[in-house]
């Protein structure tokens, strides 16, 4: 096989959780998936830990390289479908990234480019942190739960009964799931997103 580095060790990480999934994901089944001693990975990435943050690291590449032609809350409204974009690019990519707490070139530039846009949008510099933030949290939250829809619809594990809750007992929530089975998710997303970008953005 080609000589093992970061790189490939990251690649086979990547093609270990789109087979198998993150929760499957260990240290010795990625070595023995890679057809090395487990304790070879360790000269590249120190532990699992680690190895998630390279993958959050990676799955941010290119997020951030938005030009500054839209105005600032469209900008943080692009960005924020561009990070849905990448964590929908890979199995469990919103898992993946979220939890973790990685100060690489890729992650902060995504920081710096949603703080720049929500000051750009009106917000004050002292809550910038806080709108992109606030963002940022949705869209992972979104797509945490579009991924685990997927992957229970791909399972079978979906719920089918579309007349499961009790209208009689429970009318809003029926009423509620009707809409969510009717509108689609880009949809919702856009809703979201938008709604949320607008409350934040003082000047809108």
């Amino acid at each position: 096989m080609a000589r093992l580095d970061r790189a490939a060790v990251i690649a086979g990480a990547w093609d270990f959780v789109e087979a198998s999934g993150l929760d499957a994901l260990t240290m010795r089944k990625l070595a023995s998936s890679l057809g090395v001693h487990h304790g070879t990975l360790y000269w590249h990435v120190e532990n699992k830990r680690a190895l998630i943050d390279a993958l959050a690291e990676d799955l941010l590449a290119g997020v951030a390289d938005i030009g500054p032609k839209e105005q600032g809350a469209d900008r943080l409204i692009s960005l924020a479908g561009r990070l849905r974009s990448a964590l929908l690019s890979r199995r469990d990519g919103a898992r993946i990234v979220a939890g973790t707490f990685v100060r690489q070139p890729n992650t902060l530039a995504f920081g710096e480019a949603a703080i720049d846009a929500a000051r750009d949008a009106g917000v004050p510099a002292e809550d910038a942190a806080l709108a992109a933030f606030t963002v940022q949290y949705f869209v992972l939250g979104f797509t945490i739960e579009e991924q685990s829809q997927h992957q229970l619809l791909d399972s079978g594990d979906w719920p089918t009964d579309t007349n499961a809750v009790d209208a009689g007992r429970f009318p809003l929530i029926s009423a509620a799931l009707d809409t969510l089975r009717r509108v689609p998710r880009e949809a919702q997303f856009d809703y979201g997103v938008r709604r949320i970008v607008r409350s934040l953005t003082f000047t809108e």
